[in-house]
């Protein structure tokens, strides 16, 4: 049997170790504890996907031909089975030779063909009323000589609708002065020609691009006589020769000679028309 002096010991020693083991059960337990890092604490965090390369981008295609239901016809040469050839005359800058090439046509009896801006018809309406007179063929050169194209004078191309305005501007002029049309013969500004512009000429009533089969050079300052020279050795049926009434040619003075050499080898003259046929 336990006296009271032992079972007082027991208690006080009890009540002692009992807070101590509390406190170390609460201490091991708090430093047992480990906090679980976010991405705050500096670990990083996981990369994103790489994103894919940028899709290659497709090239355009190249832009489809213009095309046309119809389309004019470019001419260089008349009918290769007659002895027949077209004389043409581009009127585009000053009056240069234009009587006396008038006067000459009209004294050797030769019908030729005049390629006219509207613009040189209004300065000279009375030299395209006496082709007219005269019974030449009238060929619209546009109104003032601009590359359809842009090939020649580096220069965006005209678009459909300043085409047909050339073309409509020079026809109203020319038939104002004279009563007659050009229409279907158009002589291109510097012979500047594609498919588009056939397909839009022709929308406009022109159905015959003139070009030629001979040039004479003297647009190039040719001299009368290397003129005469290139344009006999450029006789062939039904071929078709390039001339210019301006000043600054020769073609005018060597006009005649080309008259009489061609004659001389068995070729007679007609419009392009007339040529072509």
């Amino acid at each position: 049997m336990i006296d009271g002096h032992r079972l007082a010991v027991i208690f006080l020693v009890f009540a002692f170790v009992a807070p101590l083991s509390g406190a170390g059960c609460r201490e091991a337990s708090t430093s047992g504890t480990r906090a679980v890092p976010s991405p705050s604490d500096g670990t990083p965090s996981p990369s994103p996907p790489t994103p894919p390369p940028p899709a290659t981008a497709t090239p355009s295609p190249p832009p489809a031909p213009t095309q046309c239901a119809t389309a004019a016809m470019e001419v260089r040469r008349g009918n290769p089975d007659r002895p027949l050839v077209a004389l043409t005359f581009d009127a585009g800058s000053d009056a240069g030779y234009t009587s006396r090439i008038l006067e000459t046509l009209r004294s050797e009896k030769v019908k030729a063909s005049f390629g006219i801006t509207g613009q040189w018809a209004r300065q000279y309406p009375a030299l395209v009323q006496a082709m007219a007179g005269d019974g030449h063929l009238l060929i619209n050169h546009s109104e003032d000589h601009p590359s359809f194209t842009g090939i020649s004078t580096g220069t965006p191309p005209l678009t459909r609708e300043e085409r047909i305005s050339q073309l409509q501007k020079a026809e109203e002029e020319i038939k104002a002065l004279t009563g007659v049309s050009t229409r279907p013969y158009f002589r291109p500004p510097y012979a500047d020609v594609d498919d588009s512009v056939l397909c839009d000429v022709y929308a406009a009533g022109y159905g015959y691009v003139v070009m030629w089969s001979v040039d004479t050079g003297g647009w190039n300052r040719a001299t009368a006589e290397q003129i005469v020279q290139t344009s006999l050795a450029g006789a062939r049926p039904g071929a078709i020769y390039l001339m210019h009434v301006g000043s600054e040619s020769a073609d005018g003075r060597a006009l005649p000679q080309i008259i009489q050499g061609l004659r001389a080898k068995g070729y007679e003259f007609g419009t392009v028309a007339e040529v072509l046929r």
